[in-house]
């Protein structure tokens, strides 16, 4: 340092040991004027040694660092042995002393090296230290990513990193016959399931070895460096001693995949968001994205399914397994979660896997591909199957019940009766199932007048040969009671089979308009046992084609959800979510409330 520079002032640990060491060090700059800082008092010590800080005594590294941040000091000077990692914002690491200890580079250590520490503006510092720095000797390392196995996806800057190296450490996703054409010394230290060549402590060691020597190293490693590849845990042993690093990215297997499949991983109004996961552990999680990649996969294919699908994904949901990424002999397999789930077939690997509606893009049009996704909660799911994507959870379950005095008695006296209505298809199901049962058949009803409330009770009325004298346009019980009037239909005698939470409406209104109404239960309509919740957020859809459903639908999850549309099947599915929802439900106020017809 110019001796028109004010004299350094220089922070250390309040230790004779340390002290001795650092004078040592500063003998070999003759040139340089310092002054000793220590943690303590603001008084000089006897020794002459200025002091900072308050009078307890503290010699943490961090109150060192402080005094530079805060311009008390030009430097801090540390044991390397206690050099807290990584080194604070604002800081840097300008010089690293010679431990005086000759070995191998391969044995060296730092337990009697010192590190100093300035601001990184110190150019000035950084001259004088660097005639005294160790580190001027070592080799820097660069972690280079290769790419799936394509050479021809290796960057220009990986490609100049590795003419320009010593020696290259490699794995098994390299093309061991492209790396001839560098003269670097070439050391395999691949890893794979089962058969792991070299242990990551044992790599990280023989980076910092060849580093000390002088020499300049590339860690060639498959995919990226910092995506499942072991870059940071190298980075930080690296930088912990004191060893110069550097990161050239690489196209990782998540991102070949899309561009050599031609499946994009994202797609406007199909999918905003993607995950990429390790398939290596058996806690392997399903995130809620709508696009998931799994790396390293192959042993795990039929535990992810299951999981996906434990969790809510729909079984249905689109999957792609592609094995060895952009090389010659890539192969590629789709299969849907439900078929992986179950399979014992035995992919080659190494192995990528897609999972998420963006996969059907691979033979779907785009409009094919956005068709909603939609959550039945009845019985039956046929009606949407070709409306998007179905994820069927019936909320409640039918279940035929025991002959009694009561139903016998309206099977012995359908002559009593001008009118049967049957509200859904499970009535004209066990209205038949008993008919039967007392030895009956359809030519018992020869005498009355059927109605029939939807297209899909109608259907079930067909299949025993009888075609509806009524079926009003709108399914529902007010659309029966109008057809009703509108016709001006004579008041009768009524036989409305029934499940055991059939509602009152119907019976009500016929009563006001002078029917005698006979309602006997024929089944039972019960909350299932058993049920879980499912994943709701790839649910665009929810479908109530009873009151029952709506009630149960809150029973398993709680509360109504605010972003999904909803459908009902007629005015008392609907009347009972705005009793539960309330009428300020967000979904009220956006108009995703919509009616269907003839599901039940």
């Amino acid at each position: 340092m110019p001796k028109s520079l004010p004299v350094l002032k220089v922070t250390i640990q309040n230790n004779a040991i340390i002290a001795q060491k650092v004078m040592e060090f500063f003998s070999l700059m003759p040139e340089l004027g310092y002054d000793l800082i220590k943690p303590g008092s603001d008084a000089p010590n006897d020794e002459g040694v200025s002091a900072i800080g308050g009078s307890t005594l503290n010699t943490e590294g961090r109150d060192l660092n402080r005094a530079v941040i805060d311009g008390i000091a030009d430097v801090a000077v540390h044991p390397a042995s206690d050099f807290q990692y990584p080194v604070p914002d604002g800081l840097e690491v300008i010089a690293l002393s010679d431990t005086g200890v000759h070995r191998s580079p391969e044995m060296a250590q730092l337990q009697d090296s010192l590190v100093v520490i300035s601001k990184p503006d110190r150019d000035d510092l950084k001259a004088i230290f660097s005639k005294v720095d160790i580190r001027r000797k070592y080799g820097k390392v660069i972690l280079v990513g290769f790419g799936p196995g394509n050479s021809d996806l290796l960057t220009l800057g990986g490609d100049k990193a590795l003419a320009e190296a010593d020696i290259i450490y490699h794995d098994d996703l390299v093309d061991k016959n492209f790396l001839e054409k560098y003269a670097a010394e070439k050391v395999y230290v691949g890893k794979r399931k089962d058969r792991h060549s070299v242990k990551q402590e044992e790599i990280n060691r023989f980076l910092l070895a060849a580093a000390r020597s002088g020499k300049n190293v590339v860690r060639l490693k498959g995919g990226d460096p910092m995506v499942f590849a072991h870059g940071g845990e190298e980075i930080e042993y690296l930088q912990r001693n004191f060893v110069e690093v550097q990161v050239i990215p690489g196209v990782s297997a998540g991102i070949a995949v899309a561009a050599f499949t031609k499946v994009p991983l994202t797609h406007r109004g199909i999918a905003s968001s993607v995950a990429f996961i390790s398939g290596h552990s058996d806690a392997v999680q399903i995130p809620t994205t709508d696009t998931l990649v799994y790396y390293m996969a192959g042993s795990k294919i039929r535990l992810i399914a299951q999981k996906a699908i434990a969790q809510g994904k729909n079984p249905d949901t689109p999957a792609m397994l592609v094995y060895n990424i952009s090389l010659p002999d890539q192969r590629e397999f789709f299969h849907t979660l439900e078929e992986l789930a179950q399979t014992d077939e035995i992919f080659p690997t190494p192995l990528t896997i897609v999972i998420g509606k963006v996969v059907s893009l691979r033979n779907k049009t785009e409009e094919e591909a956005l068709k909603p996704a939609f959550l039945v909660t009845g019985t039956s799911a046929e009606k949407y199957m070709e409306s998007g994507t179905v994820i069927h959870q019936p909320l409640i379950e039918i279940n035929s019940i025991p002959a009694s005095a009561e139903i016998e008695a309206c099977f012995n006296q359908l002559d009593q009766f001008d009118w049967i209505f049957f509200t859904s298809r499970y009535t004209v199901r066990f209205f038949f199932e008993f008919l039967n049962h007392y030895g009956k058949d359809s030519r018992s009803l020869a005498h009355l007048k059927i109605g029939a409330m939807g297209t899909i009770t109608a259907q079930a009325l067909k299949t025993h040969g009888i075609i509806p004298d009524l079926q009003p346009g709108e399914e529902s019980s007010e659309g029966l009671i109008k057809e009703i009037e509108l016709k001006k239909i004579t008041a009768g005698r009524v036989l409305i089979p029934r499940s055991n939470l059939g509602l009152p409406l119907l019976p009500e209104n016929l009563s006001r308009l002078g029917w005698v109404v006979t309602r006997p239960v024929l089944y039972q309509n019960k909350f299932p046992e058993n049920l879980q919740p499912l994943d709701l957020s790839k649910v665009d859809i929810i479908v109530f084609p009873a009151p029952s459903c709506v009630t149960n639908f809150v029973r398993l999850y709680g509360q109504i959800p605010e972003d999904k549309q909803f459908i009902f099947r007629g005015k008392e599915t609907k009347k009972r979510f705005l009793e539960i929802a309330g009428v300020d439900h967000p979904a009220v106020a956006k108009g995703l409330l919509g009616n269907t017809h003839g599901l039940r």
